[in-house]
């Protein structure tokens, strides 16, 4: 008896449908996406069923004015569009590329019949949104106990790879995550700066003082 063995993720499960039933293989459609790319708008999150099968992608909302508020981040194995599903759900947001990605696509008739057929279809919207909703809950916290520098620092020490750098994220970017102005993000960092706890530089910031940061973060 094998113990504490891997249990597959949702995409690589998924990833078997078109294998066992053929059926499913001819309804879907796969795109391929580069970074910054638009996979969905609001229409096709309303008519569309979206799995995403290989990158990162976000979920974005505009105002009149042209802000930005990322609402989620989806990882592989999300699945979104619930609108295709769920008649008057009418999605504001659209779905962006966060890196490239690999997304299969059900047109809504056929996204019905292949979620009643295939249960861990629900399951992996289920999953999707229960994700989402602590996001949501965490970012509606933050946004009221937590001031921007406490937010930004904790975003920081989020984004950042194991060399303690963050690469291809641009303050607007940062700023999207924060529900806030790019200057002000571009100030703090700044502020951070002088105080010696990052390195700024084009689309790189690297942390330089990760105590100092997580302490700004009130994380400990």
């Amino acid at each position: 008896m094998i113990k504490n063995a891997k249990q597959p993720s949702l995409a690589q499960v998924l990833a078997h449908l078109p294998d066992e039933d053929p059926a499913f293989g001819q309804v879907i459609t796969i795109a391929n996406y580069r970074r910054h790319d638009v996979i969905a708008t609001p229409r096709d999150l309303d008519q569309k069923l979206h799995i995403l099968m290989d990158g990162r992608a976000q979920l974005v909302c505009t105002n009149s004015e042209g802000r930005r508020l990322v609402l989620a981040t989806l990882e592989a194995g999300a699945i979104f569009g619930e609108g295709a599903l769920i008649d008057g759900a009418a999605p504001a947001a659209f779905a962006e590329a966060m890196s490239d990605c690999t997304i299969w696509v059900l047109p809504r008739a056929d996204a019905r019949i292949m979620t009643v057929r295939y249960p861990i279809l629900g399951w992996g919207l289920l999953q999707t949104f229960g994700k989402r909703l602590m996001q949501v809950e965490s970012h509606l916290e933050d946004v009221a106990y937590k001031k921007l520098p406490e937010r930004l620092a904790a975003l920081l020490l989020e984004l950042a790879d194991k060399n303690d750098t963050i690469t291809g994220t641009s303050h607007q970017a940062l700023a999207d995550r924060l529900g806030t102005y790019r200057e002000t993000v571009s100030a703090i960092l700044r502020t951070f700066k002088r105080e010696g706890w990052v390195d700024l530089g084009y689309r790189r910031i690297r942390l330089l003082d990760v105590p100092a940061l997580e302490l700004a973060a009130n994380t400990y």
